[in-house]
């Protein structure tokens, strides 16, 4: 049996806009919105693990027309992401390349340098959104001179109680960093190729029905450590503490405001469909009975005709709002 609070968050989360990195700060100091990030077309997310289009979303932006970034080992990095309501962990990476402008970033090479779970009872979508959807984090101090690609990645867990259902929100910054280190940084992984779509930090069945959230690790492996003696970066956010004996659930806190109401639909699962414009559809106000409500508790199959009774008479709901 279902609880509709329960129910109804997750079809909050699944609807809520989608999201892009749009800005960073190199030590507090920023050259623009989108200024040396590849931007990508929409902002729908990546849900095939195997697509190219992990390393660095799909490649819309001509990397020749993206400034690279003068940064220095050990710089404080800030990047802000769009709004967004959707649950999970923040990654960050970094792969050695030639030349930034030209590299696609596919394959072997990354290492990860910062990592940000639960912490405190809230996911890193959730810490990052009483901050402005940023989050700050270090360049490893053993990072050797040369240019590289900055990738950072939203893992939205809403929809991952159904195989396939994590949606991966990835972009890509150019950076020349300025180091001393020996250039050996690891371990590495192959983008793509690290990621299985039923990985047990991608694919959560029971994450709506008593889901441990503080013993989730996020995908990528361990953080690297760069050069003789260095560690990987210093997350300025602390990591997720991990009790012994008590559960959080992983399902997050809702907002006062959330940013698009969900009209009905036969899964929760969020449409890749990007839009520009946020805008909302009523809620559904009836449902399966005599009087138009769903019980206190329900069977999954009560629950799919209710939504399939609504899904013919309610306008669906444009809601992949843009916020900067």
């Amino acid at each position: 049996m279902f609880s509709k609070a329960l129910l109804t968050t997750a079809l909050i989360s699944a609807v809520s806009a989608h999201q892009n990195f749009h800005q960073i700060w190199i030590n507090d100091v920023t050259a623009g919105n989108q200024a040396g990030i590849r931007m990508p077309p929409s902002n729908s997310p990546v849900v095939d693990v195997t697509s190219n289009d992990m390393a660095c979303n799909v490649p819309s932006t001509n990397g020749a027309a993206v400034k690279t970034l003068d940064a220095s080992a050990g710089d404080a990095i800030k990047v802000q992401w769009d709004q967004s309501g959707h649950p999970g962990p923040i990654t960050h990476y970094l792969k050695a390349v030639d030349d930034a402008a030209t590299a696609t970033g596919e394959g072997d090479g990354w290492f990860k340098i910062d990592e940000l779970d639960y912490a405190s009872g809230k996911w890193a979508s959730e810490v990052m959104g009483a901050n402005n959807m940023t989050h700050e984090f270090k360049l490893p101090t053993g990072l050797a001179s040369g240019q590289y690609l900055l990738r950072s990645e939203m893992l939205a867990l809403h929809s991952s109680q159904t195989l396939g259902g994590g949606q991966f929100y990835i972009g890509c910054a150019q950076l020349k960093v300025a180091g001393t280190g020996s250039g050996s940084c690891g371990p590495t992984i192959s983008i793509p190729g690290a990621y299985k779509k039923d990985d047990a930090n991608i694919y959560i069945p029971n994450y709506y029905n008593g889901y441990d959230a503080t013993t989730y690790k996020a995908p990528g492996g361990p953080v690297a450590s760069c050069g003789a003696g260095s560690g990987g970066s210093a997350p300025t956010t602390p990591s997720a503490p991990k009790p012994s004996n008590s559960t959080v659930p992983a399902v997050p806190s809702v907002s006062a405001s959330p940013s698009a109401v969900p009209s009905p639909a036969a899964s929760a699962v969020a449409e890749a469909t990007p839009s520009p414009v946020a805008s909302s559809s009523p809620a559904p106000s009836s449902g399966a009975g005599n009087n138009g409500a769903l019980p206190a508790t329900f069977s999954l199959d009560t629950f799919i005709a209710w939504l399939e009774g609504k899904a013919g008479s309610s306008t669906k709901a444009r809601r992949h709002a843009r916020a900067f």
